[in-house]
């Protein structure tokens, strides 16, 4: 059975915060993450392993229009 891990990235700390995952398949692991960074107010990117494998990045929908989702958060 696939261990996943999701790591948080956000925008106030320089350490993710890590998380295992209970998904079976990579979907649901995206999917996962996808629900996890919603629950983080400061999170800009979700990094979904299995292992040593990088399996995808989800980012929360932009607030604005214009933002740009790839942006680089600035300290």
């Amino acid at each position: 059975m696939k261990t996943y891990f999701c790591f948080i990235e956000c925008d106030v700390l320089s350490i993710p915060h890590v998380e295992p995952l209970m998904a079976r398949t990579d979907a649901e692991a995206l999917e996962e993450a996808a629900a996890l960074l919603q629950t983080h107010a400061s999170g800009i990117a979700a990094h979904v392993l299995c292992g040593e494998e990088r399996i995808g990045t989800v980012r929360p929908d932009p607030t604005r229009p214009d933002t740009d989702p790839d942006e680089t958060i600035g300290v």
